[in-house]
This record gives structure tokens, sequence and C-alpha cells, in this order.
């Protein structure tokens, strides 16, 4: 099973981030927008894992759910990893809220370690993907990308939940399924 821990975006958010991916300044771009009903902020992603695990998965989320409280999440600016000149995923920063969500990826990461779950190297980043590219883009398409504004400042949403998501892949794309919600203390 390929799992990962999320929070899903809210229907509000949802809507600004379509209308931003419909004004966006790069007209018949060279990927594929991810759809809105897709789009949430990975907490961990786990990878393939054995299906004998799902109850200890489910208690490392509890235990992160427990030690939380609801906050608030802010999105703003537009990025790109790396970076805008070689992007290769397009995001929507979070921004306040930013570091709850840290607080929440590193306890699950701590959990999923140990149940022997390879830890990130990357540094936690919350974000909204919008995008992955998976070849490089001509200059000036990448330059345009600096013009992208940020999400309104009433871009937000109470979390006071995350899930345990399976993801199913096709060629079509990723399809997503909860396999268990963890509401937060």
């Amino acid at each position: 099973m390929r799992l990962f821990f999320a929070v899903k975006i809210s229907e509000g958010i949802a809507a600004e981030v379509s209308a931003a991916m419909k004004a966006f300044p790069v007209r018949n771009p060279p990927w594929r927008w991810i759809p809105p009903e897709n789009m949430h902020i990975t907490l961990k992603f786990l990878g393939e894992v054995d299906e004998r695990l799902l109850d200890d998965l489910r208690a490392a989320g509890d235990a992160a759910a427990a030690a939380a409280k609801p906050f608030r999440v802010v999105y703003g600016p537009f990025g790109a990893f790396p970076n805008l000149a070689r992007p290769r995923v397009l995001f929507f920063q979070a921004v306040d809220g930013a570091e709850s969500l840290a607080a929440l990826a590193r306890a699950l990461e701590e959990g999923a370690e140990r149940l022997g779950i390879t830890r990130e190297e990357r540094p936690f980043r919350a974000h909204i993907t919008l995008a992955r590219i998976k070849e490089p883009l001509p200059r000036a398409v990448a330059e345009k990308l600096g013009a992208v504004p940020a999400l309104s400042p009433a871009a937000g949403q109470v979390v006071n939940r995350f899930a345990l998501m399976r993801s199913h892949l096709a060629r079509s794309g990723a399809t997503y399924e909860e396999v268990a919600g963890f509401p937060l203390a």
C-alpha cells in the first residue's frame, strides 16, 4: 500500500487555488495541474507500506493528534522546488500555522521511524503542490513563474484533523483514499 499522512485543504482554499491556476501567467503549460480534489499538505510520505503496519500507523497518528490542538493555516507565496529557475514542483506555501504543521510532521516522522520507515532527509516545508514538472522548462516559461502572485491574505483554513491517505497510481493520475482520520485534541 502506498501511504502518506496529510492535511486536506478546505473547499474554500481549493476554489482559491483553482482560480489562481486559471489566471496563471503561463498559457498551455508544459505540465499537468494536480486536480483540486487531490490537493493537500503532505505531513509524512510513507511510500510502500506492508498492510500489517496499518494498526501501528493508526496508533502513531492517534498519538500525534492527541498532542496537537486545532490551529489556523494561511497560505500565501507561490514557489517551486528546488527554485523558480529550475522548477520540479510548483506550490503555494503555508505561512501562518507552518510551525504547527511542522510539529505534526515531526511527531509523525518519529512515529514512522519507530516502525522502521525511513526518515525524510529533506527539511519539512508546508505547501500545497500544484504541479510536478518532469522536463526542464524553457527559459521564457520559467521566467514567467516569478510573476505569479501570492494567494490573498484571506486564504486560510482551520486545521482540526489530518488523515492517513492511500495513493492509487494510474496513467491518468493518482487518486487518494482516506484510510483513517485523526481529529486534533
